[in-house]
């Protein structure tokens, strides 16, 4: 479809009022290009300060630390043992006491501080070049003497109720019990033919405080 022209005399004032709607819309043109053809105010941020701000990350927080163990300590004040308490691992066939060395050996399995049961401590009574071992005098312990456990801050104190002597093979002064004992044990009667120790001195005490 298409619009019917108009004779002359009528199209005179409709051209008028298009010639000036015509220049409102060139007008308004040219203001919207002068505008677009100004630079902005404010610059756009580059790809680079973006990237500046971005958090530093921090790999030693992602795991957590190994909580260390705290310093023990066997202390039996009438036979002179003051000595420092270390992990005695089992390997497969009994606790291996050869890096012992002069400290006391927490063997492993046996309860330990703060828990109920029979904590179970080993010594050597002879060094290798002949010294004498942190549990020398074990022997002559006497029933009612003090023995004091200390774990960090904390103590536990223990009577002497027996000392016995067993066989090497004999583990059952080891075992679990359902009261707090601590049990001390080292070798005793060494045999230089068969280059073994024959016996075991025992000591076990019962907990008071």
């Amino acid at each position: 479809m298409y619009r019917r022209r108009l004779p002359v005399y009528q199209r005179s004032g409709s051209g008028i009022k298009r010639m000036i709607i015509l220049g409102i819309l060139l007008g308004l043109a040219f203001l919207v290009y002068d505008r677009l053809s100004q630079p902005s105010a404010e610059p756009t941020p580059q790809p680079t300060a973006q990237v500046a701000v971005l958090p530093t990350l921090t790999p030693t927080l992602l795991l957590p630390t190994a909580t260390p163990r705290l310093k023990a300590n066997l202390y039996v004040p009438t036979v002179g043992v003051n000595a420092s308490i270390v992990d005695v691992y089992l390997d497969g066939v009994s606790w291996d006491v050869s890096e012992l060395g002069t400290n006391v050996g927490h063997l492993e399995g046996t309860s330990w501080f703060g828990m109920k049961g029979n904590i179970a401590l080993a010594g050597h009574v002879e060094m290798p070049d002949g010294r004498a071992g942190v549990f020398s005098q074990l022997e002559r312990i006497q029933t009612g003497d003090l023995i004091i456990l200390t774990y960090g801050v904390q103590e536990q104190r223990y009577t002497v109720t027996e000392v016995r002597r067993v066989q090497p093979d004999d583990l059952t002064v080891l075992y679990p019990t359902s009261e707090d004992r601590i049990t001390l044990i080292t070798c005793d009667e060494y045999n230089f033919i068969q280059n073994i120790y024959a016996e075991r001195v025992v000591v076990m005490a019962e907990r008071v405080a």
